[in-house]
């Protein structure tokens, strides 16, 4: 089913939670809402199981406006970041309660329940009580329970917070691969990038509250549209250096504390509105830098500190006043303190405006 945020504004008090959002989920799209803590993603979602009422907007399912509807009668199945199971009863019966709210004949909802139990592995736990049972298996009861009543959206908040890293990066698998399945429009609330990227079509990437961008993982993290984007998605994230454009001719620098760049042909027609001395973010993702001996398109700085991460090393570097990190293969030996050179890859380097952090990008 299509959904529709359209100028929706949710305030609690004087604090805007939600300021003018407009989203266009397509039908079986799954689609994450990404943001930091107190964001707004949360608020959201509860809009729009219903549980929230927007103070300005619409909410559109299918053709419907479901603004004012009860939770009740927007057929929405809704998963909890604590699963929200009843402890007294049993996995059977967690998964039949909306069944049993909707009044169904007994016959019917042992069938649902067998049904939906067999596809979630939970056929052998129906007898068990959640505290009987594992933290992912609870999860998939929760899952169940939201499903089983054939919702048109499945909404979840933030459900795989509470398990371990192991089992979370399984149950990322399992959920993408459930959604896929059945198809259903699916809205995921997480504040961890890597599940968003992994599992959702498209993220909308929320920040105080205002919708930064919606668009596919792979634009976001390519072309990301300003600053806040570019270091929130990626791990590690972005690194950024101060500089200031230099026009000398048809030749144009990025000038830093301790270094001159010339920018590529390429690169000076993605980014032709940048002045003579204006000073610019330029941002270059980890991956995109390598430590080398002295050269073209290099910068100096000086080892601040090595971090070995298993299979390769994450290597942070002093340039002038800020801070880059470089990923190094597994045997770098460099040490804290040295002087080094770092290639930058200028076909992947982003500027962004000093004054509000937006790309300069003018071509996609």
């Amino acid at each position: 089913m299509r959904v529709i945020l359209r100028d929706i504004t949710k305030k609690f008090g004087t604090f805007v939670a939600v300021d003018n959002l407009n989203l266009n989920i397509h039908d079986g799209e799954f689609v994450a809402l990404l943001g930091p803590s107190g964001c707004g993603k949360s608020t959201t979602l509860l809009m729009l199981a219903g549980i929230y009422k927007p103070d300005k907007g619409k909410i559109i399912f299918g053709n419907k406006n479901v603004t004012h509807e009860l939770p009740k009668d927007r057929n929405v199945g809704m998963c909890f970041q604590n699963y929200a199971l009843y402890p007294h009863m049993t996995v059977f019966e967690n998964i039949a309660f909306p069944l049993k709210l909707r009044k169904m004949p007994r016959d019917i909802i042992e069938k649902k329940v067998n049904q939906i139990a067999r596809k979630f592995h939970l056929d052998s736990l129906l007898n068990r009580r959640p505290s009987e049972i594992s933290g992912g298996q609870q999860q998939r009861v929760a899952l169940a329970r939201a499903l089983v009543k054939e919702p048109k959206i499945l909404l979840l908040d933030e459900p795989l917070s509470n398990l371990d890293s192991g089992l979370r990066i399984s149950m990322r698998a399992e959920i993408k691969k459930l959604q896929k399945d059945l198809g259903i429009t699916t809205v995921f609330v997480t504040h961890d990038q890597t599940e968003a990227l992994s599992m959702c079509d498209k993220i909308a990437v929320m920040n105080k509250g205002t919708l930064q961008d919606f668009d596919t993982p792979e634009k976001l993290y390519s072309q990301p549209k300003n600053q806040f984007i570019a270091e929130f998605i990626g791990n590690p994230p972005m690194n950024f250096l101060d500089v200031v454009c230099i026009r000398e001719g048809d030749k144009v620098y990025l000038k830093g504390t301790s270094f001159k760049i010339e920018l590529s042909e390429r690169v000076k027609s993605e980014f032709p509105q940048i002045q003579n001395g204006e000073k610019v973010i330029l941002g270059i993702r980890p991956e995109n830098l390598k430590l080398t001996s002295e050269g073209q398109n290099t910068v100096k700085g000086e080892i601040y500190v090595v971090e070995p991460l298993g299979r390769d090393k994450l290597v942070n570097i002093k340039i002038g006043t800020n801070r880059i990190k470089v990923i190094a293969s597994q045997d770098y030996n460099g040490n804290m303190g040295e002087n080094v050179f770092v290639h930058l890859d200028m076909d992947k380097i982003h500027l962004f405006s000093w004054e509000d952090g937006d790309s300069l990008r003018t071509t996609a």
